[in-house]
Protein backbone atom coordinates (compact mmCIF):
# COMPACT_ATOMS: atom_id res chain seq x y z
CA UNK A 1 0.00 0.00 0.00
CA UNK A 2 1.25 3.49 -0.91
CA UNK A 3 2.56 5.64 1.90
CA UNK A 4 0.03 8.15 3.24
CA UNK A 5 1.04 11.64 2.10
CA UNK A 6 0.00 15.12 3.15
CA UNK A 7 -2.48 15.16 0.25
CA UNK A 8 -4.16 11.89 1.25
CA UNK A 9 -7.87 12.42 2.09
CA UNK A 10 -7.63 11.17 5.69
CA UNK A 11 -4.58 13.33 6.35
CA UNK A 12 -6.44 16.33 4.92
CA UNK A 13 -9.41 15.61 7.18
CA UNK A 14 -7.17 15.13 10.23
CA UNK A 15 -5.36 18.44 9.77
CA UNK A 16 -8.62 20.33 9.25
CA UNK A 17 -10.13 18.76 12.36
CA UNK A 18 -6.99 19.53 14.35
CA UNK A 19 -7.42 23.22 13.48
CA UNK A 20 -11.08 23.16 14.47
CA UNK A 21 -10.53 21.31 17.77
CA UNK A 22 -7.34 23.02 18.89
CA UNK A 23 -7.38 26.45 17.25
CA UNK A 24 -11.16 26.95 17.07
CA UNK A 25 -11.00 27.46 13.30
CA UNK A 26 -14.32 27.60 11.46
CA UNK A 27 -14.87 24.23 9.79
CA UNK A 28 -16.29 25.58 6.53
CA UNK A 29 -13.44 28.07 6.11
CA UNK A 30 -10.79 25.47 7.00
CA UNK A 31 -12.28 23.07 4.46
CA UNK A 32 -12.35 25.67 1.69
CA UNK A 33 -8.77 26.71 2.41
CA UNK A 34 -7.59 23.10 2.36
CA UNK A 35 -9.32 22.38 -0.96
CA UNK A 36 -7.74 25.47 -2.50
CA UNK A 37 -4.28 24.32 -1.41
CA UNK A 38 -4.75 20.69 -2.46
CA UNK A 39 -7.29 20.03 -5.21
CA UNK A 40 -8.78 16.55 -4.68
CA UNK A 41 -10.86 14.30 -6.87
CA UNK A 42 -14.60 14.79 -6.34
CA UNK A 43 -14.96 11.49 -4.50
CA UNK A 44 -12.14 12.43 -2.11
CA UNK A 45 -13.57 15.91 -1.60
CA UNK A 46 -16.89 14.38 -0.59
CA UNK A 47 -15.14 11.95 1.77
CA UNK A 48 -13.10 14.67 3.51
CA UNK A 49 -16.18 16.88 3.84
CA UNK A 50 -18.23 14.05 5.33
CA UNK A 51 -15.54 13.05 7.82
CA UNK A 52 -14.88 16.63 8.95
CA UNK A 53 -18.48 17.71 9.35
CA UNK A 54 -19.63 14.34 10.67
CA UNK A 55 -16.93 14.13 13.33
CA UNK A 56 -17.73 17.65 14.55
CA UNK A 57 -21.47 17.05 14.52
CA UNK A 58 -21.17 13.86 16.58
CA UNK A 59 -18.33 15.05 18.80
CA UNK A 60 -19.66 14.48 22.31
CA UNK A 61 -21.17 11.12 21.34
CA UNK A 62 -17.78 10.09 19.94
CA UNK A 63 -16.00 11.33 23.06
CA UNK A 64 -18.44 9.45 25.28
CA UNK A 65 -17.75 6.24 23.36
CA UNK A 66 -13.99 6.76 23.57
CA UNK A 67 -14.22 7.51 27.26
CA UNK A 68 -15.94 4.18 27.86
CA UNK A 69 -13.10 2.13 26.32
CA UNK A 70 -10.03 4.12 27.45
CA UNK A 71 -8.29 3.82 30.83
CA UNK A 72 -7.10 7.41 30.91
CA UNK A 73 -9.25 10.51 30.20
CA UNK A 74 -9.46 11.49 26.53
CA UNK A 75 -8.46 15.07 27.38
CA UNK A 76 -5.03 13.82 28.43
CA UNK A 77 -4.45 12.05 25.11
CA UNK A 78 -1.91 13.38 22.61
CA UNK A 79 -3.49 16.12 20.48
CA UNK A 80 -2.97 14.39 17.12
CA UNK A 81 -3.91 10.95 18.42
CA UNK A 82 -7.13 12.38 19.86
CA UNK A 83 -8.06 13.75 16.42
CA UNK A 84 -7.24 10.42 14.75
CA UNK A 85 -9.36 8.50 17.25
CA UNK A 86 -12.31 10.85 16.90
CA UNK A 87 -12.43 10.76 13.11
CA UNK A 88 -11.85 7.00 13.05
CA UNK A 89 -14.71 6.40 15.50
CA UNK A 90 -16.98 8.50 13.29
CA UNK A 91 -16.12 6.26 10.35
CA UNK A 92 -16.66 3.12 12.45
CA UNK A 93 -20.01 4.07 13.92
CA UNK A 94 -21.64 6.47 11.47
CA UNK A 95 -20.30 5.76 7.94
CA UNK A 96 -21.80 2.61 6.49
CA UNK A 97 -19.63 2.85 3.38
CA UNK A 98 -16.37 2.48 5.33
CA UNK A 99 -15.63 -1.16 6.30
CA UNK A 100 -14.67 -1.68 9.94
CA UNK A 101 -11.29 -3.13 9.03
CA UNK A 102 -10.49 -0.19 6.76
CA UNK A 103 -11.41 2.40 9.40
CA UNK A 104 -9.10 0.78 11.96
CA UNK A 105 -6.22 0.15 9.54
CA UNK A 106 -6.32 3.68 8.12
CA UNK A 107 -6.40 5.14 11.62
CA UNK A 108 -3.21 3.26 12.48
CA UNK A 109 -1.58 4.29 9.18
CA UNK A 110 -2.54 7.91 9.84
CA UNK A 111 -0.85 7.78 13.25
CA UNK A 112 2.35 6.54 11.60
CA UNK A 113 2.24 9.12 8.81
CA UNK A 114 1.46 11.99 11.20
CA UNK A 115 4.44 11.39 13.45
CA UNK A 116 2.78 9.22 16.07
CA UNK A 117 4.05 5.80 14.99
CA UNK A 118 5.01 4.95 18.57
CA UNK A 119 1.32 5.12 19.53
CA UNK A 120 0.01 2.99 16.67
CA UNK A 121 -0.61 0.05 19.00
CA UNK A 122 -2.65 2.27 21.30
CA UNK A 123 -4.72 3.57 18.37
CA UNK A 124 -5.28 0.04 17.09
CA UNK A 125 -6.39 -1.24 20.52
CA UNK A 126 -8.81 1.61 21.21
CA UNK A 127 -10.44 1.37 17.79
CA UNK A 128 -10.83 -2.40 18.06
CA UNK A 129 -12.53 -1.96 21.42
CA UNK A 130 -14.91 0.62 19.92
CA UNK A 131 -15.71 -1.74 17.05
CA UNK A 132 -16.53 -4.55 19.50
CA UNK A 133 -18.69 -2.36 21.73
CA UNK A 134 -20.55 -0.45 19.01
CA UNK A 135 -22.77 2.58 19.59
CA UNK A 136 -24.35 2.64 23.06
CA UNK A 137 -28.14 2.72 23.46
CA UNK A 138 -28.80 6.07 25.11
CA UNK A 139 -32.57 5.64 25.30
CA UNK A 140 -32.39 4.36 28.87
CA UNK A 141 -30.93 7.62 30.24
CA UNK A 142 -33.67 9.11 32.42
CA UNK A 143 -32.44 12.72 32.37
CA UNK A 144 -33.88 14.10 29.08
CA UNK A 145 -31.17 16.75 28.71
CA UNK A 146 -28.34 14.25 29.04
CA UNK A 147 -30.15 11.72 26.84
CA UNK A 148 -30.64 14.19 23.98
CA UNK A 149 -27.14 15.65 24.41
CA UNK A 150 -25.52 12.22 23.97
CA UNK A 151 -27.87 10.62 21.45
CA UNK A 152 -28.01 13.67 19.15
CA UNK A 153 -24.65 15.26 20.01
CA UNK A 154 -25.26 18.74 21.43
CA UNK A 155 -23.82 20.47 24.51
CA UNK A 156 -25.98 20.02 27.60
CA UNK A 157 -26.34 23.76 28.31
CA UNK A 158 -27.87 24.28 24.85
CA UNK A 159 -30.19 21.28 25.10
CA UNK A 160 -31.32 22.52 28.50
CA UNK A 161 -32.25 25.95 27.12
CA UNK A 162 -34.15 24.43 24.20
CA UNK A 163 -36.04 21.97 26.41
CA UNK A 164 -37.06 24.89 28.60
CA UNK A 165 -38.20 26.94 25.57
CA UNK A 166 -39.71 24.29 23.29
CA UNK A 167 -40.16 21.08 25.26
CA UNK A 168 -38.42 17.72 25.14
CA UNK A 169 -39.95 16.32 21.93
CA UNK A 170 -39.31 19.42 19.80
CA UNK A 171 -35.76 19.68 21.12
CA UNK A 172 -35.07 16.02 20.30
CA UNK A 173 -36.31 16.56 16.74
CA UNK A 174 -34.28 19.75 16.36
CA UNK A 175 -31.05 18.17 17.56
CA UNK A 176 -31.54 15.15 15.30
CA UNK A 177 -32.13 17.48 12.35
CA UNK A 178 -28.94 19.38 13.15
CA UNK A 179 -26.74 16.28 12.81
CA UNK A 180 -28.07 15.44 9.36
CA UNK A 181 -26.20 16.38 6.21
CA UNK A 182 -26.83 19.94 5.03
CA UNK A 183 -28.34 20.56 1.63
CA UNK A 184 -26.88 22.89 -0.98
CA UNK A 185 -29.68 25.26 -1.98
CA UNK A 186 -29.74 27.65 -4.92
CA UNK A 187 -31.68 30.89 -5.33
CA UNK A 188 -32.82 31.51 -8.89
CA UNK A 189 -32.11 34.99 -10.26
CA UNK A 190 -35.50 35.75 -11.78
CA UNK A 191 -33.99 38.63 -13.79
CA UNK A 192 -31.88 36.13 -15.75
CA UNK A 193 -34.03 32.97 -15.93
CA UNK A 194 -36.82 31.06 -14.17
CA UNK A 195 -36.70 28.01 -11.94
CA UNK A 196 -37.69 25.37 -14.50
CA UNK A 197 -35.33 26.73 -17.16
CA UNK A 198 -32.39 26.87 -14.72
CA UNK A 199 -33.19 23.35 -13.58
CA UNK A 200 -33.01 22.12 -17.17
CA UNK A 201 -29.73 23.97 -17.85
CA UNK A 202 -28.11 22.56 -14.71
CA UNK A 203 -29.36 19.06 -15.46
CA UNK A 204 -27.70 19.21 -18.90
CA UNK A 205 -24.42 19.97 -17.11
CA UNK A 206 -24.73 17.07 -14.69
CA UNK A 207 -26.17 19.00 -11.73
CA UNK A 208 -29.42 17.45 -10.51
CA UNK A 209 -31.88 19.56 -8.52
CA UNK A 210 -35.38 19.48 -7.09
CA UNK A 211 -37.64 22.45 -6.23
CA UNK A 212 -37.26 23.70 -2.66
CA UNK A 213 -39.69 23.00 0.15
CA UNK A 214 -40.81 26.50 1.07
CA UNK A 215 -39.19 29.30 -0.99
CA UNK A 216 -40.48 29.81 -4.58
CA UNK A 217 -37.05 30.87 -5.88
CA UNK A 218 -35.20 27.81 -4.52
CA UNK A 219 -33.66 24.64 -5.94
CA UNK A 220 -32.13 21.91 -3.77
CA UNK A 221 -29.05 20.22 -5.26
CA UNK A 222 -29.21 16.44 -5.16
CA UNK A 223 -26.18 15.64 -7.31
CA UNK A 224 -23.24 17.49 -8.87
CA UNK A 225 -21.19 20.63 -8.19
CA UNK A 226 -23.12 23.79 -9.21
CA UNK A 227 -20.27 26.12 -8.23
CA UNK A 228 -18.40 25.12 -11.39
CA UNK A 229 -21.44 25.65 -13.62
CA UNK A 230 -21.29 28.32 -16.32
CA UNK A 231 -24.74 29.41 -15.12
CA UNK A 232 -23.25 30.49 -11.79
CA UNK A 233 -20.69 32.65 -13.59
CA UNK A 234 -23.49 34.12 -15.71
CA UNK A 235 -25.38 35.18 -12.60
CA UNK A 236 -28.33 32.85 -13.05
CA UNK A 237 -28.30 31.76 -9.41
CA UNK A 238 -26.79 32.27 -5.96
CA UNK A 239 -26.20 29.95 -3.01
CA UNK A 240 -28.69 30.69 -0.22
CA UNK A 241 -30.69 28.63 2.25
CA UNK A 242 -34.47 28.64 1.88
CA UNK A 243 -35.14 30.09 5.33
CA UNK A 244 -32.82 32.98 4.51
CA UNK A 245 -34.69 33.62 1.25
CA UNK A 246 -37.96 34.08 3.13
CA UNK A 247 -36.60 37.27 4.70
CA UNK A 248 -36.93 39.11 1.39
CA UNK A 249 -40.54 37.97 0.99
CA UNK A 250 -41.23 39.30 4.48
CA UNK A 251 -39.70 42.65 3.49
CA UNK A 252 -41.82 42.83 0.31
CA UNK A 253 -39.63 45.27 -1.66
CA UNK A 254 -41.27 46.86 -4.70
CA UNK A 255 -39.78 48.47 -7.84
CA UNK A 256 -38.67 52.05 -7.32
CA UNK A 257 -38.26 51.78 -3.55
CA UNK A 258 -35.31 52.75 -1.37
CA UNK A 259 -34.31 49.81 0.82
CA UNK A 260 -31.74 49.69 3.63
CA UNK A 261 -30.01 46.40 4.49
CA UNK A 262 -28.31 47.40 7.74
CA UNK A 263 -26.05 44.34 8.19
CA UNK A 264 -25.63 43.22 4.60
CA UNK A 265 -22.41 41.19 4.20
CA UNK A 266 -21.81 38.99 2.33
CA UNK A 267 -24.75 40.32 0.30
CA UNK A 268 -27.13 37.40 -0.15
CA UNK A 269 -30.23 39.19 1.07
CA UNK A 270 -29.30 42.54 -0.49
CA UNK A 271 -28.98 40.94 -3.94
CA UNK A 272 -32.23 39.02 -3.47
CA UNK A 273 -33.96 42.29 -2.58
CA UNK A 274 -32.60 43.91 -5.75
CA UNK A 275 -33.77 40.97 -7.84
CA UNK A 276 -37.28 41.11 -6.36
CA UNK A 277 -37.40 44.86 -7.13
CA UNK A 278 -36.52 44.17 -10.76
CA UNK A 279 -33.24 46.04 -10.15
CA UNK A 280 -35.37 49.21 -10.12
CA UNK A 281 -34.76 51.47 -7.13
CA UNK A 282 -31.94 51.63 -4.60
CA UNK A 283 -30.62 49.06 -2.13
CA UNK A 284 -28.17 50.50 0.38
CA UNK A 285 -26.13 47.51 1.57
CA UNK A 286 -24.36 48.51 4.76
CA UNK A 287 -21.84 46.54 6.80
CA UNK A 288 -19.42 47.43 9.55
CA UNK A 289 -16.46 45.55 8.03
CA UNK A 290 -14.73 47.35 5.16
CA UNK A 291 -13.22 44.16 3.71
CA UNK A 292 -16.70 42.63 3.41
CA UNK A 293 -17.87 45.50 1.23
CA UNK A 294 -15.99 43.84 -1.61
CA UNK A 295 -18.02 40.65 -1.15
CA UNK A 296 -21.24 42.60 -1.63
CA UNK A 297 -20.07 44.42 -4.75
CA UNK A 298 -18.68 41.22 -6.27
CA UNK A 299 -22.01 39.45 -5.80
CA UNK A 300 -23.90 42.38 -7.31
CA UNK A 301 -21.60 42.45 -10.34
CA UNK A 302 -21.87 38.70 -10.96
CA UNK A 303 -25.66 38.93 -10.79
CA UNK A 304 -25.62 42.04 -13.06
CA UNK A 305 -27.41 44.19 -10.51
CA UNK A 306 -27.06 47.98 -10.76
CA UNK A 307 -29.32 49.11 -7.92
CA UNK A 308 -27.05 48.07 -5.04
CA UNK A 309 -24.86 50.64 -3.30
CA UNK A 310 -22.46 49.28 -0.69
CA UNK A 311 -21.27 51.34 2.25
CA UNK A 312 -19.26 50.76 5.43
CA UNK A 313 -20.73 51.97 8.70
CA UNK A 314 -21.48 50.81 12.23
CA UNK A 315 -25.13 49.72 12.15
CA UNK A 316 -25.65 51.06 15.69
CA UNK A 317 -24.78 54.55 14.39
CA UNK A 318 -26.71 54.63 11.12
CA UNK A 319 -28.66 57.71 12.14
CA UNK A 320 -25.44 59.73 11.85
CA UNK A 321 -24.81 58.77 8.20
CA UNK A 322 -28.29 58.05 6.83
CA UNK A 323 -31.11 60.55 6.55
CA UNK A 324 -33.94 59.86 9.00
CA UNK A 325 -37.15 58.37 7.60
CA UNK A 326 -35.69 58.11 4.08
CA UNK A 327 -36.24 54.40 3.31
CA UNK A 328 -39.40 52.52 2.32
CA UNK A 329 -38.10 49.26 3.74
CA UNK A 330 -35.44 48.49 6.35
CA UNK A 331 -33.90 45.08 7.02
CA UNK A 332 -31.93 44.21 10.14
CA UNK A 333 -30.45 40.75 9.57
CA UNK A 334 -28.70 40.95 12.89
CA UNK A 335 -25.38 39.42 13.94
CA UNK A 336 -26.31 36.46 16.12
CA UNK A 337 -25.11 33.23 17.72
CA UNK A 338 -25.82 31.25 14.53
CA UNK A 339 -27.39 28.39 16.49
CA UNK A 340 -29.94 27.81 13.73
CA UNK A 341 -27.34 26.81 11.14
CA UNK A 342 -25.68 23.93 12.99
CA UNK A 343 -26.28 21.49 10.15
CA UNK A 344 -23.96 23.54 7.91
CA UNK A 345 -21.66 24.97 10.62
CA UNK A 346 -21.59 22.38 13.42
CA UNK A 347 -18.56 23.79 15.23
CA UNK A 348 -20.70 26.73 16.42
CA UNK A 349 -22.43 24.58 19.03
CA UNK A 350 -19.11 23.61 20.64
CA UNK A 351 -17.51 27.07 20.47
CA UNK A 352 -20.43 29.21 21.69
CA UNK A 353 -20.22 30.63 25.20
CA UNK A 354 -23.72 30.91 26.74
CA UNK A 355 -22.79 34.32 28.15
CA UNK A 356 -22.25 35.64 24.60
CA UNK A 357 -25.97 35.38 23.89
CA UNK A 358 -26.80 38.11 26.42
CA UNK A 359 -24.20 40.40 24.86
CA UNK A 360 -25.55 39.69 21.37
CA UNK A 361 -29.11 40.47 22.42
CA UNK A 362 -28.06 43.92 23.63
CA UNK A 363 -26.22 44.58 20.34
CA UNK A 364 -29.20 43.37 18.29
CA UNK A 365 -31.54 45.74 20.08
CA UNK A 366 -29.14 48.67 19.58
CA UNK A 367 -28.93 47.98 15.84
CA UNK A 368 -32.70 47.64 15.55
CA UNK A 369 -33.21 50.94 17.37
CA UNK A 370 -30.77 52.77 15.08
CA UNK A 371 -32.09 51.25 11.85
CA UNK A 372 -35.70 52.00 12.77
CA UNK A 373 -34.98 55.73 12.63
CA UNK A 374 -34.23 55.39 8.92
CA UNK A 375 -37.70 54.05 8.01
CA UNK A 376 -40.50 56.16 6.54
CA UNK A 377 -43.90 56.12 8.25
CA UNK A 378 -46.01 53.35 6.73
CA UNK A 379 -42.92 51.29 5.83
CA UNK A 380 -41.88 47.80 6.89
CA UNK A 381 -39.05 47.02 9.32
CA UNK A 382 -37.96 43.38 9.20
CA UNK A 383 -35.75 41.79 11.84
CA UNK A 384 -34.16 38.38 11.19
CA UNK A 385 -31.57 36.05 12.68
CA UNK A 386 -30.20 32.60 11.91
CA UNK A 387 -30.61 31.49 15.51
CA UNK A 388 -33.37 29.74 17.45
CA UNK A 389 -32.64 31.31 20.84
CA UNK A 390 -35.63 33.26 22.27
CA UNK A 391 -33.25 35.74 23.95
CA UNK A 392 -32.04 36.84 20.50
CA UNK A 393 -35.44 36.71 18.81
CA UNK A 394 -38.80 37.20 20.51
CA UNK A 395 -37.21 38.89 23.53
CA UNK A 396 -35.45 41.47 21.34
CA UNK A 397 -38.67 42.27 19.47
CA UNK A 398 -40.62 42.60 22.73
CA UNK A 399 -38.00 45.01 24.12
CA UNK A 400 -38.00 47.05 20.89
CA UNK A 401 -41.78 47.38 20.76
CA UNK A 402 -41.90 48.40 24.40
CA UNK A 403 -39.51 51.27 23.64
CA UNK A 404 -40.97 52.27 20.25
CA UNK A 405 -44.67 53.00 20.33
CA UNK A 406 -44.73 54.04 16.66
CA UNK A 407 -44.10 50.44 15.57
CA UNK A 408 -46.50 47.49 15.56
CA UNK A 409 -46.16 43.87 14.50
CA UNK A 410 -47.49 43.28 11.00
CA UNK A 411 -50.23 40.66 10.96
CA UNK A 412 -50.19 40.38 7.15
CA UNK A 413 -46.83 38.59 7.19
CA UNK A 414 -48.57 35.21 6.72
CA UNK A 415 -49.60 36.12 3.19
CA UNK A 416 -46.13 37.24 2.16
CA UNK A 417 -44.38 34.15 3.55
CA UNK A 418 -47.05 31.63 2.66
CA UNK A 419 -46.65 30.33 6.23
CA UNK A 420 -48.57 30.74 9.43
CA UNK A 421 -47.05 33.35 11.71
CA UNK A 422 -47.54 34.35 15.33
CA UNK A 423 -48.56 38.03 15.27
CA UNK A 424 -46.06 39.02 12.61
CA UNK A 425 -43.31 36.72 13.87
CA UNK A 426 -42.19 33.36 12.52
CA UNK A 427 -39.67 30.96 14.02
CA UNK A 428 -38.51 28.30 11.58
CA UNK A 429 -36.96 25.23 13.20
CA UNK A 430 -34.49 23.12 11.19
CA UNK A 431 -36.67 19.99 11.29
CA UNK A 432 -39.69 21.72 9.70
CA UNK A 433 -38.57 22.30 6.10
CA UNK A 434 -35.08 20.75 6.07
CA UNK A 435 -33.69 24.28 6.01
CA UNK A 436 -31.84 26.46 8.51
CA UNK A 437 -33.31 27.51 11.82
CA UNK A 438 -34.38 31.13 11.38
CA UNK A 439 -36.42 33.89 13.01
CA UNK A 440 -38.30 36.59 11.08
CA UNK A 441 -40.34 39.46 12.51
CA UNK A 442 -42.08 42.15 10.45
CA UNK A 443 -43.12 45.48 11.93
CA UNK A 444 -44.91 48.43 10.41
CA UNK A 445 -44.23 52.04 11.29
CA UNK A 446 -47.48 53.84 12.05
CA UNK A 447 -48.47 56.84 9.94
CA UNK A 448 -48.45 57.68 6.24
CA UNK A 449 -45.49 59.18 4.44
CA UNK A 450 -46.33 62.22 2.36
Amino acid sequence: MAKMTDKAPRMRAAKILDRVFSDQAYSHLALNESFREHRLADVDTRFVTEVVYGTIKRLNTIDDVLGSVMKNPLRKTDRRVKTILRMSVYQLLFMDRVPERAAIHEGVELAKAWGRGGLKGFVNGVLRNVARQGLPDYRNITDPVKRIALSASHPEWLVSKWVHAYGEAVTQDMCEANVKRAYTTLRVNRLQTDRSALQAHLDAGGVKTTPGNVAPDSLIVTEGQPLHSEWFKKGAFSFQDESSMLVTYALDPQPGMRVLDACAAPGGKATHIAERMGDDGEVLANDIHFHKRTLITEQAERLRLKSIKAQTDDATELAASVEAESFDRVLVDAPCSGLGVLRAKPDIKWHTDPKEIETLAALQLNILEAAAECLKPGGFLVYSTCTVMPAENEDVIAAFLENNASFELDDTLDARLGLKTERGQRLILPQQYESDGFFIAAMKKRGNHT
